[in-house]
């Protein structure tokens, strides 16, 4: 039997130093494992413990590192591992201790020096609420913190020269820093230098070592394309009036390529430095660029100087293509959706106007066999973050309600990233605020749509998400017929008081203070529990027991005050999983998520 889930999710390719292969994570096997493509050949695997986030090639191609998961709980190991015979040797596997080798869930650091002596990575050891850096020789062993950190510091990458080391300070999704160590004299220097939040999201070292390409906000709302000197010195590339989201240098430093974020879409555009930009016309419509390469969306230029990007596309599974940028031309590298059912819905850019006059964007996906005469309920399914977009990639979720004749809404409230600087501040220390306002006004928007049912609306979302559907449902019950929540905070003090170690320092200005009396009083009041007395629909409260980011008992709690009122709840724990969806389990999940919407929705 043919299910929406019957493809193959990939994330994070990277091409070979000698360009004769990519290696990328997959989870054909039943888990995110590393996968080495010859290019004209066959892929295969290479077994590591847990579910392997990231994995890097060593400058000599002799050796993976990979980035590893054992349990769900994100405290991530690192290895080192044979390509070809699949011995693994652990670099970093201290119980308990989180390590990164870039930004986290992104794909932007390099963390080897050029020729492969040095490793460079990210460590909780020393003081579970930070990250310090720390550099290895893999020759000999020896390590050492060259920066030791009071917040969130992640290595980005060694300048060409290998003299220096560049760091990203991440407070924010929206306020970061960049730093330069010294690894000679042990100087680390500000290297960006500003008032007020602003983004910088690092590229690539300039050739001669002398600075750094980035994407930055530097007195813009939108990010920008820009080359910044070790001085300080700002020369601007692209500037549109839309984030430019990542970008890669080709080898020998003289062509770049990058992604413009147009509505969730990407516009891939490149140069060669000094020439004037040109668009890429040879791929598909699709999403290939996200900020830090989240979720694995970072191109990447081969030895021979063609484009690797990872795809996303409405109407199809997350491919691999090679492009070459000469000619404008794309080899498709992989068919991870050839097993798909062929009717997939590909959705509309809509537009409303939120109570307070914002403009929120939303994805607007009409069921095949709706029509006037045939109107369909709706659910609105609200993304995670909240500082990430609602882009038009394969949702095998979305698919899958499509099939049972019901649409779906996509929105990008505020606080959702793509849209500008000041959009997706929105969202800080008004958690349950303007965003609720633009979930009313996203729901209000159906009454235009013609094919639309707004008697039977339902509303889902994971992580924030999951928060905001509950947040929907004790707060706006007269909208909904039904929702489902997933690992959502239902207590903004308790879900800031049992945040991740790493996260602590960034939640007074991100949601509020639990010190605070009157952030104290704002959360409460903010909060689905303390409204679970008004929830009129069947909620559907699902979570992973070994979650890290939101504690179960947030689920937990709101399930046994739903039912003590009276209320109809249901909740369902996994066992063995974290803050995200188990493939294992991935068609039984979203079969109940959509048996539960078209049971109550009608």
């Amino acid at each position: 039997m043919v299910s929406w889930t019957d493809f193959e999710w990939l994330t994070g390719a990277e091409p070979s130093p000698d360009g004769k292969a990519v290696v990328y994570v997959s989870d054909a096997s039943g888990r995110p494992q590393p996968w080495v493509l010859p290019l004209g050949g066959t892929p295969r695997r290479v077994e590591v413990a847990g579910s392997v986030h990231r994995c890097v090639w060593r400058p000599d191609g002799a050796r993976l590192l990979v980035l590893t998961d054992l349990d769900g709980g994100e405290d991530h190991r690192l290895a080192e591992v044979d390509p070809v015979t699949g011995d693994v040797e652990w670099l970093v596997a201290e119980e308990g201790v989180r390590c990164e080798i870039g930004t986290p869930y992104g794909t932007n650091g390099r963390p080897y020096s050029p020729d492969g002596a040095l490793l460079a990575y990210a460590s909780n050891a020393r003081d579970r609420e930070v990250f310090d850096v720390l550099v290895r020789d893999l020759r000999t062993g020896d390590e050492r913190i060259v920066l030791h950190g009071d917040d969130r510091y992640l290595p980005i990458g060694f300048s060409p020269d290998a003299r220096l080391l560049l760091v990203l300070r991440l407070h924010q999704n929206t306020e970061q820093d960049l730093f330069v160590c010294d690894l000679a004299t042990d100087d680390v220097r500000l290297l960006t230098p500003h008032d007020g939040p602003a983004k910088y999201h690092p590229v690539a070292w300039l050739p001669d070592s002398s600075g750094v390409y980035l994407c930055t906000t530097q007195g813009r709302d939108f990010l920008g394309l820009a080359a910044l000197s070790l001085d300080g010195g700002l020369t601007w590339i692209d500037t549109p009036e839309s984030d430019v989201e990542g970008a890669a240098l080709a080898p020998g430093g003289t062509r770049l390529a990058w992604g413009v974020n147009e509505n969730g879409y990407t516009r891939l555009r490149w140069a060669d430095l000094g020439s004037p930009p040109a668009d890429v016309t040879g791929l598909p419509r699709g999403v290939a660029v996200a900020e830090f390469g989240l979720d694995g969306f970072t191109p990447r230029f081969t030895a021979s100087g063609e484009l690797l990007v990872q795809l996303a596309r409405p109407d199809a599974a997350t491919d691999l293509f090679l492009l070459d940028l000469d000619r404008d031309e794309a080899e498709q590298l992989t068919d991870c959706g050839a097993r798909l059912p062929g009717a997939v819905v590909t959705p509309t850019v809509v537009h409303t106007t939120s109570a307070d006059g914002e403009t929120v964007p939303s994805l607007l996906y009409r069921p095949p066999t709706a029509g006037a005469d045939r109107k369909v309920p709706v659910v609105v399914t609200v993304h995670g973050g909240p500082e990430v977009q609602a882009k038009p990639g394969f949702d095998p979720l979305v698919q899958a309600l499509l099939a049972r004749g019901i649409g779906v809404l996509a929105p990008n409230i505020r606080g959702s990233s793509g849209y500008g600087m000041r959009y997706q501040r929105l969202i800080y220390r008004d958690w349950g605020g303007g965003d609720l306002v633009d979930l009313e006004a996203s729901a209000r928007l159906l009454d235009d749509v013609p094919w639309a049912d707004t008697t039977r609306l339902g509303v889902h979302g994971a992580s924030y998400g999951g928060f905001a559907a509950l947040a929907c449902l004790t707060l706006l019950p007269h909208l909904w017929r039904a929702g489902v929540s997933e690992c959502g905070p239902s207590d903004l003090l308790n879900d800031i008081r049992g945040f991740p170690p790493t996260w602590r320092k960034r939640a007074v200005d991100w949601i509020g203070d639990p010190d605070d009396p009157a952030d104290v009083a704002r959360l409460t009041a903010r909060s689905p529990l303390e409204h679970a007395h008004q929830l009129t629909a069947p909620v559907l409260i699902m979570h992973g027991e070994n979650d890290r980011n939101v504690d179960p008992a947030e689920s937990e709690r709101m399930y046994h005050r739903l039912r003590e009122l009276g209320k109809p709840a249901q909740l369902v724990l996994h066992p063995g999983v974290g803050h995200g969806w188990d493939r294992a389990g991935l068609a039984a999940t979203i079969d109940l998520i959509v048996s539960w919407f078209a049971d109550h929705l009608g």
